[in-house]
């Protein structure tokens, strides 16, 4: 029995050794069936991890060592990758992989063998490896597509960013990829993807809602990694900011803030970019030229917030594919439309509304976007007067009534994955009618005089874009454009004298107006070719028939003592035209050359021809990019720009009664180079500081002799007209803090402004917009879910003037009277004598604004938002003009007015 027992043993110990023997065999073959790529999936079910590497290291090779499920990720990694030839290292989320050095003082295998003396065999010539283009468009979960989104292979370390279509193209090696989308404001997303073709592949980015950390570790659209100098680019969530001033938010007053910009008069819609004058920026939208940019003499922008999708801003290195301006480009893309879903909004603000809606005429292929915004206060004015007009009794009415409206359509039609068509409608429109009569009855007459204005200014656009991906490197956009620019001025004086009996014994009527107008009508064409991923060419041709018809004129006049008969008629009418045709051949080139070295070069070719005389010009523009290392880079650029149309305006504020011009055969065109240079910095994740220096010379520069009135004539405006140059410099600092909930942002600049006509004053003397420092800081803080405020306090040095020094007396001589005697002398007359234009600084200019958003949730889902802003805070008046006189005892004395106070306003928003 008990020898039993120990058989019995004996033989279960030998089955128990079989088995072991048998598992190993068994776990031995299933490693031999394994891959490294079958474990790193593994490893990233299990820990969440995203491997990198080159396409050209092997991951299907087989794996023979111990499975790495269930281990620790350091330890499994290490057993991963023991004798492989492969090293990693883990960076966050992410598992960097890259083909290890041999260990025998970084020899080749082969010449290890040979020289231990083992035969070698020739190698055999590794096959050339074959790349393909990844291609489409990055959008956001509504369909429309992301301007300057980056993509990014973390493979390769090679990316590039949407054009202003939302369309990329990148190069890569055949092979296993993993693609990297982001953009401000949106979560980022990795996808992997294994090229084995050129493909066309879409990627689709949720709008990221909550209040926590997100950071884009790769922003190729950020002034540390981009080429260009003195760039900015603006979303809809940087303009539509938690205060804007009578809580309208505006692009312009925006762009106001940026450092190298001076606003002008307080309230309006300035923009002196770099010294520049207000005719000498370049606003477009949606491809089409803007020449109407302002409602409410400047206190309005014409850009309906609720349809702009991305701004970009240039104050210096100006791309090739951008001309016709000397001082900065604004180009302004509306929304395309969601394609999925139908939503809107509705405002309503302390001066005007507006409405917004879009949503999808065929899901996933066609969308529309519409936007309407009125001012409406004269729908208050027009009651008001007419209660105040019926209560009085003395004989004198009055009215008044103006409003603005913008409107806004865009219709989108996705025929397939590489073609697309989009027309873009822009309407803008300011009216300003008033009317005054005067009554003054007796008991045997009537004394009747009226008198009526009427204003009446705006834009009209239209864009039709034809996108289509020619191929998977190269991408194609044709324009058709119109553009249409119109002012006019009617004004009336009727004067009327006669009995009751209906007799007119006298009359007087003057009658007088004009109206000026621009159209264009045009083609763009516009290529875009990436033949690789450090890479970037762009070319095309654009063509303009310019038709300027300023100040058609046309007057009449009456005079007489009776209703049937009148001395004297005066009718007279006028009209100017130029038509001009322009020409623009670009081509532009942005090449990185390594991990240090980028530049962008292009050249810009015009031809302009009016009046039988063409002019031509060169414009070579240079940008290059040194970045020593991932936080720090360097940048210069050098631009040549010219300008071939002029604003014709004697005032500071956008009135009705400018007008725009050609260049004509008497006159040059304006011609500005600009230098600029900067130093860029990230000293940590949430910083980013810049310092930018800038030259700018400019060259035939007008500006009106002698002419002081409102309404300058436009025939022959060239001989009335003088030329000069301008030479502007200076510095800006810029400096950016982000966090999740909070904002910051400062930007200081010093900067000189100098000009010089010397049919006006011999030497250079400072412009009326000479700002010597200013500095704007600003904090946004998201305070909760349903709170959020926004601070900015604006300083700057105050603008010029020119006031007289001294005064002289002219002799005083005798003066002959009707009968051919002569009278007394009269006492001498007093002169003003003024020893240099803009002689005086007024005093510096700085204002406190604040706003606050209030977020509400209905139990429809619907949001709504309570906005309270307040304009200048603590109520400092500032300089707005200035009086000055001489006093009796003979002294100087010049009087400040300052009248603006602190201005509060509101709106309410419901979003549907």
């Amino acid at each position: 029995m008990n020898l039993m027992n120990e058989n019995e043993k004996g033989m279960s110990r030998r089955m128990l050794m079989l088995a072991a023997v048998l598992m190993t065999a068994l776990t031995s073959l299933t490693a031999q069936t394994t891959t490294l790529r079958q474990q790193m999936e593994r490893l990233r079910q299990d820990h969440g991890v995203s491997f990198v590497y080159d396409a050209t290291i092997n991951v299907d090779r087989p794996y023979t060592g111990k499975p790495v499920g269930g281990m620790r990720l350091g330890a499994a990694l290490r057993t991963l990758f023991r004798n492989s030839g492969i090293s990693c290292r883990q960076q966050g989320r992410y598992v960097l992989l890259k083909s290890s050095t041999s260990q025998s003082g970084g020899m080749a295998p082969a010449a290890r063998q040979e020289q231990h003396g083992t035969p070698v065999r020739p190698a055999t010539p590794r096959p050339r490896q074959r790349h393909f283009t990844l291609s489409g468009y990055v959008k956001d979960s509504n369909g429309d597509p992301l301007i300057n989104a980056t993509v990014y292979d973390l493979t390769t370390r090679q990316g590039t960013m949407t054009n202003a279509y939302g369309f990329f193209s990148l190069t890569l090696a055949e092979g296993r990829h993993e693609i990297r989308c982001s953009y401000i404001g949106f979560d980022t997303l990795v996808e992997p993807l294994q090229l084995t073709a050129n493909r066309h592949q879409d990627f689709s980015l949720k709008e990221n809602a909550s209040l926590g950390e997100v950071v884009v570790t790769t922003d190729l659209n950020s002034p540390l990694l981009k080429t260009q100098t003195g760039k900015l680019s603006l979303s809809a969530h940087d303009i539509n900011t938690e205060y804007s001033l009578l809580s309208s938010p505006d692009v312009v007053k925006t762009i106001q803030r940026t450092s190298g910009v001076a606003e002008g008069v307080e309230l309006a819609s300035g923009l002196y970019v770099h010294g520049g004058n207000n005719d000498e920026n370049l606003f477009l939208i949606d491809g089409t030229p803007l020449y109407q940019t302002n409602h409410t003499l400047g206190l309005f922008s014409s850009f309906n917030t609720d349809m702009v999708k991305n701004v970009d801003f240039y104050k210096s290195g100006f791309p090739a594919r951008y001309g016709g301006r000397l001082s900065s480009v604004i180009d302004v893309r509306t929304a395309d439309g969601d394609f999925y879903h139908a939503h809107g909004s509705y405002r309503i603000g302390l001066l005007d509304g507006s409405v917004h809606l879009e949503g999808p005429i065929r899901r996933g292929k066609t969308s529309y976007n519409i936007g309407i915004r009125r001012s409406w206060i004269d729908l208050l004015s027009r009651p008001t007067f007419a209660i105040v007009n019926h209560g009085r009794h003395d004989g004198d009415r009055i009215s008044l009534a103006y409003f603005f409206h913008d409107m806004n359509a865009k219709l989108t039609n996705i025929f397939n994955d590489r073609s697309r068509l989009t027309l873009s409608l822009y309407s803008g429109e300011d009216r300003l009618n008033g009317k005054s009569e005067e009554d003054y009855s007796g008991s045997s007459y009537e004394d009747h005089d009226v008198q009526r204005e009427k204003f009446h200014w705006g834009n009209f656009n239209a864009a039709l874009d034809w996108n289509i991906q020619l191929t998977p490197r190269l991408f194609a956009n044709f324009t058709a454009v119109y553009t249409h620019n119109r002012s006019s001025l009617w004004s009336v004086d009727d004067w009327r004298y006669g009995n009751r009996t209906g007799r007119i014994d006298n009359v007087s009527h003057t009658e007088h107006g004009y109206k000026s107008s621009i159209d264009d009508i045009g083609y763009r064409a516009a290529f875009d070719f990436r033949p690789a991923p450090h890479h970037h060419i762009r070319f095309g041709q654009d063509y303009t028939y310019h038709h300027f018809r300023p100040q058609t004129y046309r007057q009449n006049n009456y005079y007489g003592s009776s209703s049937d008969e009148r001395t004297d008629t005066v009718m007279s009418h006028s009209h100017n035209r130029d038509v001009a045709h322009q020409l623009t051949l670009y081509a532009e080139d942005e090449l990185t050359v390594d991990n240090h070295w980028s530049l962008n070069g292009g050249l810009s070719w015009d031809l302009f021809r009016i009046s039988g005389k063409s002019f031509s010009t060169v414009s070579p523009r240079m940008a290059v990019k040194f970045q020593p290392s991932p936080r720090l880079s360097f940048k210069a650029s050098y631009t040549l720009m010219s300008q071939f149309v002029h604003k014709i305006s004697n005032s500071f504020l956008d009135l009705p009664t400018d007008y725009w011009v050609p260049t004509t055969a008497r006159l040059s065109p304006m011609r500005s180079w600009q230098l600029a240079a900067g130093v860029y910095m990230r000293p940590g994740s949430r910083w980013l500081l810049s310092l930018e220096g800038y030259y700018k010379h400019s060259s035939h520069l007008l500006q009106y002799a002698s002419w002081t009135g409102l309404e300058p004539p436009a025939a022959n405006w060239d001989l009335t007209v003088m030329e000069g140059e301008g030479r502007f410099y200076g510095l800006e600092l810029d400096a950016d803090y982000h966090t999740a909930r909070l904002s910051l942002h400062g930007s200081y600049t010093l900067s000189w402004n100098e000009r010089k006509f010397a049919d006006f004053f011999p030497s250079w003397y400072y412009d009326k917009f000479d700002n010597r420092h200013k500095l704007f800081l600003s904090a946004r803080w998201a305070i909760s879910r349903k709170v959020a405020a926004y601070a900015a306090w604006t300083f700057h040095t105050g603008n010029r003037m020119t006031v007289p020094t001294q005064y002289f007396s002219l002799p005083a001589v005798p003066t002959p009277d009707a009968g051919g005697s002569f009278t007394a002398p009269s006492a001498a007359e007093l002169n003003l004598a003024y020893e240099q234009p803009n002689n005086v600084v007024l005093p510096a200019y700085h204002r406190l604004d604040v706003g606050l958003d209030f977020h509400h949730t209905t139990k429809h889902g619907h949001e709504r938002i309570w906005n309270v802003s307040l304009y200048n805070l603590y109520c400092h008046l500032n300089s707005l003009w200035v009086r000055v006189k001489v006093r009796d005892n003979r002294r100087i004395s010049v009087s400040n007015h300052a009248f603006i106070p602190v201005i509060p306003s509101f709106s309410y928003t419901i979003k549907f």
